[in-house]
Order: C-alpha cells, then sequence, then structure tokens
C-alpha cells in the first residue's frame, strides 16, 4: 500500500499564488502532492488509513531553495583557513553538517557554487544513496576562474585545493567544463569579475564573453545551467551577452544591465546576506582589504537592486552563505534583507521557491501543487506578517522531504501529537 500523509487546517503559501488559502487541505501520497484546496471530507474518507497533520492554522509552504551555498567554507573571518587547513575528506565532513544544518531551518533544496575538492559532488551522491541526510544539492564542482581571477587566490608555489579551475581561453574554458560535468556538475560557476576575497580590484571584468559562450555552450548539451559571479558593470554586461542565467551579487548593476537581464529571461542573485562580513567583520577579524571592498560594493548594491526589482527584474533567494559571518543555518536571513529592500513578503517567499526552482530548471519542486514533489515546511505562525519568523529555528516545525519527514522540532511536535491524536510520526 501507498504511504498517504494528510494535512488539515493549514494556512497555505502555495510559493506561485499572490495569496495565501486558509483552511486548507493537502494530500501526499509517497513522494508527490495529490490534492490541494478546501476542506473535504469525502477526500480524507476516500484515503482511509493516512497519517493526519493537524496544523491547527499554522503555515505550510514549500521547502526553501538557497542557489548560492559554499559548503567547504563555514563563515570563518578568513575562508583561507578553511582553504589552507582542511583536506577535501574533512571539508566534506564538515560541508555534510552544513548542508544539514539548512534542512534543518527549512531549505530544502541548496545549489553549490564552487566547492574545493568537488566535495558537494560527493555530498550530493551520499545524501542520495541514503547514507546520510541533507537537502537535494545542485552541484557546481569547481568554478572555472582565469590566471590570477577570483578565485586563484594562491600563489603557483603554494598547492592549495581551492574552489576554482584556473581557465585561459576558450579551449580551456571548454576542458574545464567538460570536467566539472563529467565528475557529475549539476551547473557551472564562471567568474566573471574580481570579488571580495581575492587580490586585485573586484569590479574589473576576467572571464570574456567568448570564453563564457563556450561555458554555456557546454552547459546546455546536457541539459544543465550556468551562474556567473558578476561585481563590476561591465562583467555583469558581458555574463549576461555570454548567455549565463544567473547572475550572483550584480552589484554594480546598470540600466544596460537591467535590459539585458529582462531582455535574456536570465535571474539576479543578490546574496545580500554576504554582508554580514561587514556587520561583524571588523571586530571578528576580517582582513582590512576585504573589509574596503565590501565597503565599496554597499554603496551601490542596494540602490541597483531596487532599481532591478522595480524593473521587474526575477529576483532568486541566494546567500552565498559560508562567505565571513554568514553562517550556514541562518539561510532565512536573505529573506528579510529581501524585503527591506523592496520584495513584499510573498514576493520573498516566492523568491526562496517557485522562482528559485525556475532559475535552477526544477520542475518538480518550488511549489506546493499537484504532481510536484512534496517538499514542505510547516511554520509556526504567518511569514507574509513577519518574514523574520523564518529564522527562527524553533518555529520550523516539519520539514518534509519528497515526502519524508526529515526534521522536526521535539519540543513542537510532541505538544502536536497532544493536541492531534490521529498525528502518526
Amino acid at each position: 500500500m501507498s504511504i498517504v500523509k494528510i494535512f488539515i487546517n493549514a494556512h497555505l503559501i502555495d510559493g506561485k499564488s499572490n495569496h495565501s488559502i486558509p483552511n486548507a487541505l493537502i494530500v501526499v501520497e509517497e513522494d508527490k502532492i495529490k490534492y490541494v484546496g478546501d476542506y473535504d471530507e469525502t477526500i480524507i474518507q476516500n484515503e482511509g488509513n493516512a497519517d493526519t497533520y493537524d496544523l491547527e492554522g499554522m503555515t505550510l509552504m514549500p521547502g526553501m531553495i538557497d542557489t548560492h551555498v559554499h559548503l567547504c567554507m563555514g563563515g570563518e573571518a578568513s575562508t583561507f583557513s578553511s582553504m589552507v587547513l582542511d583536506t577535501p575528506a574533512y571539508a566534506a565532513i564538515k560541508g555534510a553538517e552544513r548542508a544539514k544544518q539548512a534542512l534543518e531551518v527549512g531549505f530544502t533544496t541548496l545549489r553549490t557554487m564552487g566547492e574545493k575538492g568537488h566535495i558537494d559532488i560527493a555530498i550530493k551522491r551520499a545524501i542520495e544513496e541514503g547514507i546520510i541526510v541533507g537537502p537535494r544539492i545542485v552541484a557546481s564542482g569547481k568554478a572555472l576562474t582565469i590566471t590570477g581571477g577570483h578565485g586563484d587566490m594562491f600563489p603557483p608555489e603554494v598547492k592549495i585545493d581551492g574552489i576554482g579551475v584556473v581557465v585561459d581561453g576558450a579551449d580551456e574554458v571548454r576542458r574545464a567544463a567538460r570536467e566539472q560535468l563529467k565528475l557529475g556538475a549539476d551547473h557551472i560557476k564562471m567568474m566573471a569579475t574580481g570579488g571580495g576575497m581575492s587580490p586585485g580590484p573586484g569590479t574589473v571584468s576576467q572571464l570574456t564573453i567568448q570564453e563564457m559562450e563556450v561555458a554555456v555552450e557546454e552547459a546546455q548539451k546536457f541539459g544543465k545551467i550556468t551562474g556567473a559571479h558578476a561585481i563590476g558593470t561591465e562583467g555583469i554586461k558581458n555574463a549576461l551577452k555570454a548567455g549565463v542565467r544567473t547572475i550572483e551579487h550584480g552589484t554594480f548593476l546598470d540600466e544596460e544591465g537591467i535590459q539585458l537581464l529582462l531582455e535574456k529571461n536570465a535571474y539576479l542573485v543578490p546574496t545580500l546576506a554576504a554582508f554580514k562580513t561587514l556587520k561583524y567583520g571588523r571586530d571578528g577579524g576580517v582582513p582590512e582589504h576585504h573589509l574596503k571592498k565590501v565597503e565599496y560594493y554597499q554603496t551601490a548594491h542596494e540602490a541597483n537592486l531596487k532599481r532591478a526589482i522595480l524593473a521587474g527584474v526575477k529576483i532568486v533567494t541566494g546567500t552565498d552563505a559560508g562567505t565571513p559571518f554568514n553562517h550556514h543555518g541562518e539561510n532565512a536571513y536573505e529573506l528579510e534583507c529581501l524585503v527591506k529592500n523592496g520584495l513584499s513578503e510573498m514576493d520573498a517567499i516566492k523568491s526562496a521557491t517557485q522562482l528559485a526552482a525556475e532559475a535552477l530548471q526544477l520542475s518538480e519542486i518550488g511549489a506546493i501543487e499537484c504532481g510536484k514533489i512534496a517538499d514542505m515546511i510547516v511554520v509556526a505562525g504567518n511569514p507574509l506578517t513577519n518574514i523574520t519568523l523564518l529564522q527562527e529555528k524553533e518555529k520550523i516545525k516539519f520539514v518534509f522531504k519528497g515526502g519524508q519527514l526529515v526534521h522536526q522540532n521535539n519540543v513542537l511536535a510532541e505538544e502536536l501529537e497532544r493536541k492531534s491524536p490521529t498525528y502518526v510520526s
């Protein structure tokens, strides 16, 4: 017999509608959503012996998606410490725990954006084979960077396994992209400009249009997507002209860049949580050269993001988790930042659910509707009136991935079980 779960009295945020649905009924059979709609006693009776969750008005919404994380980094003041001291094997162990931390706060899918030792591909495999518990992983493997670019941070005589593979010229880009795909990458990450943690100006263009076009071509052959780290104006536009699907950061985005995002049907991942570097970094030990660059980025980042939002650019949740003081398990802070910069609470949730799934070409998740995979979370309270609820771990009552209960808040679960005798753990 198939396993059926029924959720009644749910305050439903389905991830795609512009309004929530009170007193909703949701039926899940095995890993798929079978029914979503108004309460109907006949439907419940027809399901027979099902596990029933009376949510008593709590919020049921899709599992959230963070489209930009680094599992090999843990929010240290200087990310070089993990790069230098952690072997890939040790980084993988840490990375698996960091992925689990995100799952436990309601993020059922993560996209990695450059990892040492291809640890994300190994973690993904271990999760899919049931060896460990974790979110869905959309893995990048190593990012593609030019010599001396963002991702090539160490002298050649020092053999450090970093997050990037060095490429110069279209042929090397093609080879490196093919290598990531061969090893199991789900998408290709590129460095279109400099950045905060690497030497040199963060705004300078790095990979060329022609180089990025080659990576896009190789990814598209296998139905894969591409993303580009892009801080500076020219690099943002170069990536878009090359056909890159997601722009990461987009700090010095101008009007032409906004129009390209719209014309190319591309997505902007603003990674506002990365500015925790400034909030905590000066007292916490972040190198001064890094702080100065991030301070410069902040002069333009939010203003340009607000202009992009007003223009109708598709904004997607991504945190850059792992960068200084930007810890895994705090992923929902990004939604608060998006609301502060012009998104409604509903649109912020969509940016972390349906829109994020669309950006990653994951058509089976991101919304609570019939036929979708049942990645869902139960939240005590209403995030549409207070988006910061999603940051309170104790308010994330249940996390379901593929219809399976993968995490529960024990105190709240015991209370629900006491009130709802038909709940079966």
